[in-house]
């Protein structure tokens, strides 16, 4: 095929030379492949005694079943490929705790049923850990809130999470619908460490409004936020959609939080140079397309869960 591909750009060029160039190897070694080919078929294909070079008869007619051939096999090739098995291999995910162990171990359990062939593992940690390890290449990629593009680290962005109040469904919360930030003033709070940008997102986004709850309780992870909240009077501000299995347990309510705001999470990646884009072994790439699908932007395109969803517990 390589030598098709090569007689074929000759009698299209006219040029030895020019071919050459486009298959990246010399002019000689261009012209001794394509007499190699004409001693294999025993005829003469190119007349290299005017310039600039012809086709002889034969060649004209070999030209035109080139075409054809190189055409056929190029759709033979792209049919295959779409039926190729999965890739093979591991991979690493580093994440922040509060992008929710079970949402994201759910995602991962379901993944390694579809695609036996590649195993997911997650390391959870700090966001500044998640950092070096995309950048020290001990991760393939990370997920984190608030997402800082830095010289080595690209972002993908993953999806907005619509923030919401969470209690005990026998909390006095739980029978509204919607809330207005200052009204927690009035109970116990459970939320996230201020070391956290999602933490430091919360309590400027209380103070702003006005709102002083009691702060009882300061974790570094949902997981441990949503079983706080739902053995206490206390509530919390979590990503919504991070609570929808408790709620459809009766374990959580949630209650639509006014004005609303939501905490932007992303994929960050390691590149070589500032304007690189993502570039994934397939492996990876399969994880990280199948996460997009099952948690990013598209998989909740209307915002309008909390509502459809009857979250509040009413």
């Amino acid at each position: 095929m390589q030598t098709l591909r090569l007689f074929y750009d000759v009698a299209r060029c006219h040029s030895f030379s020019q071919a050459a160039a486009m298959h990246s190897i010399t002019q000689s070694a261009a012209s001794q492949r394509i007499s190699q080919l004409e001693k294999r078929l025993g005829v003469v294909l190119i007349d290299r005694s005017v310039r600039p070079l012809a086709l002889t008869e034969a060649g004209q007619t070999f030209l035109e079943g080139c075409a054809g051939i190189i055409d056929k096999y190029d759709k033979l090739a792209a049919q295959v490929a779409l039926i190729k098995e999965d890739p093979v291999g591991t991979v690493r995910v580093a994440s922040i705790y509060s992008a929710g162990i079970d949402l994201l171990g759910r995602i991962a359990d379901q993944f390694h049923i579809e695609h036996p062939r590649i195993n997911v593992e997650i390391q959870y940690t700090k966001p500044d850990d998640v950092y070096r390890l995309v950048e020290e290449n001990e991760a393939d990629f990370g997920i984190l809130a608030y997402p800082q593009s830095w010289r080595k680290l690209g972002i993908i962005p993953l999806r907005d999470e619509i923030m919401a109040v969470v209690c005990n469904p026998k909390h006095p919360l739980a029978q509204l619908k919607e809330v207005t930030a200052e009204v927690l003033t009035a109970y116990n709070m459970v939320t996230f460490d201020t070391n956290l940008p999602v933490g430091r997102a919360l309590h400027r986004y209380l103070r702003e409004r006005g709102a002083r709850p009691r702060i009882v309780s300061t974790f570094d992870n949902i997981d441990t936020i949503k079983n706080a909240v739902a053995l206490t009077d206390g509530i919390s501000i979590l990503p919504g959609r991070t609570v929808l299995h408790e709620v459809e347990a009766g374990v959580l309510s949630t209650i639509r939080l006014l004005p609303q705001m939501v905490r932007p999470m992303g994929v960050v990646y390691r590149r070589k140079h500032k304007t690189q884009s993502a570039s994934f072994a397939p492996a990876v790439q399969q994880f990280v397309d199948y996460l997009l699908e099952q948690a990013g932007p598209d998989s909740d395109p209307a915002h309008e869960w909390i509502a459809d969803s009857q979250l509040a517990g009413t």
